[in-house]
């Protein structure tokens, strides 16, 4: 557990402590999109600050949301990193994964028989798959376009296993000029229901315990696997990259930041904002320039 004297505490729903972290203390639990994290090191650097701290697990250190701000710090040459830390075992934070979901070229059959013949997967049709199965042996995953149902089944130990097959199918996928699209179970399964999308690749639920196991293992998730909900999350609080580079010793950064935030306002707003964006499930407290 980190021992991090907060910078920022703000009172809620849940308490959010904000402490300035080691770059190296944190452990990631998803893989790293080049492309993304190229695209977001020169965002920052241009702003001049980091804009949203990364959520971490206190007890684990294992980061729960901004695996991409962390590295692009890293690249720009940062020393530490803004965390809001959260009991990651409190049930009221919630994981979930997202489904893809597909436009392309091919239907679901004839797209089964490509997965068949050139990644020589398994897979067995049937009426209806429910997403508690997907994840569990030797159901790995599975395809639907509303109508049939695909599982593509495998042996795995790991949910990292079965998350390293959907990898595989959405290369397979891009490389035949699907559209891939990523969206909750219940975005999915909605988009399919009503037409607009053509199928739905249905992903292995994830549970705490994986992303944890995967983190400290390092056999990590491919991107956009995890997706986590908590009951209030910190917006705004653009620490300037000077202070994150700062070579003095780091409790004299952390008490110059207090007296940053000691003078700044919070507002709080409530759950479902479109900002940036991004929709927030949970409050979102804001800190006013």
């Amino acid at each position: 557990m980190s021992e991090n004297p907060p910078i920022l505490v703000i009172k809620g729903p849940l308490e959010l402590r904000i402490v300035l972290v080691d770059i190296d203390e944190l452990r990631h639990h998803e893989e790293l999109i080049p492309e993304l994290l190229e695209e977001l090191a020169a965002e920052i650097e241009r702003d001049g600050y980091l804009k949203h701290p990364v959520i971490v697990d206190e007890e684990t250190m294992v980061v729960i949301d901004g695996s991409h701000r962390i590295e692009a710090l890293k690249a720009l040459g940062c020393r530490r990193v803004p965390a809001c830390l959260v009991r990651y075992r409190d049930p009221r934070i919630t994981v979930g994964c997202w489904y893809r979901t597909l436009r392309g070229p091919q239907g679901l059959r004839e797209l089964g028989r490509g997965l068949e013949e050139e990644l020589g997967l398994r897979l067995e049709e049937c009426g209806r798959v429910e997403p508690h199965e997907v994840g569990r042996p030797p159901t790995a995953l599975a395809l639907t376009d509303g109508k049939t149902y695909l599982k593509v089944l495998a042996e795995f130990e790991h949910k990292e296993e079965a998350w390293g097959l959907v990898k595989r199918v959405e290369g397979f996928l891009t490389s035949r000029g699907f559209e891939v699209g990523f969206d909750t179970e219940e975005d999915a399964l909605s988009k399919l229901s009503s037409g607009r999308v053509a199928m739905v690749l249905m992903t292995p639920r994830i549970e705490k315990d994986d992303v944890i196991r995967a983190a400290r293992s390092g056999r990590v998730f491919p991107h956009k696997a995890t997706r986590h909900v908590i009951p209030a999350r910190p917006l705004f609080l653009n620490i300037p990259l000077e202070a994150l580079r700062d070579t003095r010793p780091k409790e004299v950064v952390e008490e110059e930041l207090k007296k940053r935030f000691s003078r700044k306002k919070i507002k709080r707003l409530p759950p479902g904002l479109l900002i940036e964006d991004r929709r927030y499930e949970e409050e979102v407290y804001v800190i006013e320039p």
